[in-house]
């Protein structure tokens, strides 16, 4: 987050053009913009600041074009990248520098391609267009880019009864999690605490093992007392939670209005679950970029 302040802005400006911080000292045509914007919004965001020269000293913007050049500004981002942009003036040394703030572009929105069909990218301080010799190119280009930047696992904690003795088939049904886990492709890890090791009081390393996590699955099967109480421990976190059920499970009054994956056997149960966990991770990764 930048700060606007013009206290905020001298210090952006104190440390020079970066891979998020880039320098105008005037207005530039439309296309020299949108490659600036574009490039921000394929990488990981970052702010334009007009009325400033390379060197950083401050050149400003006279003060009755300042208006027409925020509104023509408003205009080419909103046709650009369609999500908003903070756009507005601060006044330094008696000077007035125009900003433009562009958060990394969400990826059902992506990529952003400049007025040319380019797919540009930051680095460091310059912008670099990345090869494609077609749009599928450039497409199958952020979708790659993408994978690279959203390595990081999305964890799932799976609270259920751990009664084997009394029902075989809850194995069974946490390898049917397992399985669908696998068949997404994608970097999901289920964590189930019986199965951690070490030396631990069970409940606080619930807790702090949800803490930790993404989401969690929740399976009622038995209707185990811990899992109300995990799944309880999650709401009250605002953890993604995907809840199931073997069918004939009664659910308890203040949970079976929540929607719940009911499954006839581990087999059913690993084909609903797949876009549960692929609808999931999307969410995550949204919320990541």
């Amino acid at each position: 987050m930048f700060d606007t302040s013009p206290e905020g802005i001298l210090n952006i400006i104190s440390q020079g053009e970066s891979a998020t911080v880039e320098f105008k000292q005037r207005f530039p045509p439309t296309d020299i913009i949108a490659r600036v914007l574009a490039a921000f919004a394929n990488t990981n965001g970052g702010i334009l600041l007009i009325g400033i020269a390379d060197d950083g000293s401050i050149v400003g913007i006279p003060e009755h074009d300042v208006k027409s050049l925020i509104e023509r500004l408003h205009r080419l981002a909103s046709s650009l990248l369609g999500y908003p942009v903070q756009i507005g003036n601060v006044t330094i040394q008696g000077k007035s520098i125009i900003y433009a703030i562009v958060d990394k572009v969400p990826m059902h929105l992506g990529p952003v391609l400049s007025s040319k069909g380019e797919f540009l990218k930051r680095d460091g301080a310059r912008i670099v267009s990345i090869p494609g010799s077609s749009l599928k190119g450039v497409l199958h280009q952020f979708v790659e880019t993408l994978k690279d930047e959203n390595k990081k696992e999305f964890k799932i904690f799976v609270a259920m009864s751990f009664r084997d003795e009394e029902e075989p088939a809850l194995e069974d049904y946490y390898r049917a999690m397992q399985r669908a886990v696998n068949r997404t492709k994608m970097p999901i890890v289920l964590r189930r605490v019986d199965l951690i090791d070490g030396d631990f009081e069970i409940s606080q390393k619930i807790m702090d093992e949800i803490d930790k996590s993404d989401a969690i699955i929740a399976d009622f099967t038995l209707t185990s007392r811990n899992v109300y109480f995990e799944l309880g421990y999650a709401r009250g976190k605002d953890i993604r939670i995907i809840q199931t059920a073997r069918k004939g499970t009664s659910l308890e009054f203040d949970i079976r209005n929540w929607k719940t994956i009911f499954y006839r056997n581990a087999t059913e149960l690993e084909e609903k679950l797949i876009p549960e966990l692929q609808a999931a991770y999307k969410e995550f990764i949204e919320k990541k970029s």
